[in-house]
């Protein structure tokens, strides 16, 4: 594999999905000039070679067999030292987030080194035909995340938690969008206590629910940006906010940018 190879996946999927972008081997010199922001997730794996990852006063080194990420709105830019190549698959989805976070992936945890397990399922997959990208694409991702989970996650809840998680999951999925959306009706509905919710949520995720809503809402609003929903009224009455000031304080929270801006970012992009 001495030449660059990019396949994009067609979007059809739906937001609570994981829908993979696009699926590249990158084997040209990259050249630092300046940081940059895109508005998807890109796992990456180093397949030879030694670069540097640039983000906000800070450089990270790269090599051989490390396993990283970027996000949307992080600012970035990856260059090439020795001899790098890499490929990533870029990503977006609710699942996608769900797993990350369950993770602790963040831009605070974003680099994992001796990954060379995983290093044959990506080889193997990028030369697959173009007629099962979408399919390979997205089992090269969960088969990483799996490989990550099992580094990651420690073996201490039990079954009584397991169900207890999936209920609260299901509950989050199912009403994310909603306006009334509180601990107290979760509560009511499932019939377990706020406090027990929330400790049981943030002890299997390791985020708070609120804080997650709010990263779920907006990756939300993300999507229906990029399907071409424009008006930041109807995008955050349709993500469960019914002050669209406030949600566009959120937004910017999350990715840095308001809502108004992303929407000309994405719209200019397409043209």
């Amino acid at each position: 594999m001495e030449q660059n190879i990019c396949h994009f996946i067609p979007f059809y999927k739906d937001i609570h999905s994981i829908h993979t972008i696009n699926f590249v081997l990158e084997t040209k010199p990259q050249q630092y000039e300046r940081l940059k922001s895109e508005s998807v997730y890109k796992m990456y794996y180093v397949c030879s070679g030694k670069g540097l990852i640039h983000t906000l006063g800070k450089i990270t080194p790269l090599s051989q067999g490390d396993l990283f990420f970027t996000f949307p709105a992080d600012s970035f830019a990856i260059e090439s030292v020795e001899n790098f190549t890499y490929m990533y698959i870029s990503f977006v989805g609710l699942r996608g987030n769900m797993i990350m976070e369950s993770l602790n992936i963040n831009s605070n945890n974003f680099l994992f080194h001796q990954a060379d397990e995983v290093q044959d399922f990506w080889k193997k997959g990028i030369l697959a035909s173009s007629k099962v990208m979408e399919l390979i694409s997205e089992s090269v991702l969960l088969y990483t995340f799996s490989f990550l989970g099992n580094r990651l996650l420690p073996e201490t809840n039990t079954p009584k938690q397991c169900n207890s998680v999936d209920l609260i999951k299901k509950y989050l999925d199912d009403h994310f969008t909603d306006h009334n959306f509180s601990l107290e009706n979760m509560s009511k509905e499932l019939s377990y206590n706020k406090k027990y919710i929330s400790y049981i949520f943030k002890k299997h995720f390791r985020i708070g629910i609120v804080e997650h809503l709010n990263t779920v809402r907006v990756q939300n609003a993300c999507t229906m940006i990029e399907q071409g929903f424009t008006s930041v009224t109807d995008i955050a009455d349709r993500c469960g906010y019914s002050d669209a000031q406030y949600f566009s304080k959120i937004f910017k929270t999350k990715m840095g940018i308001v809502p108004s801006r992303y929407i000309n970012n994405v719209q200019t992009k397409k043209k």
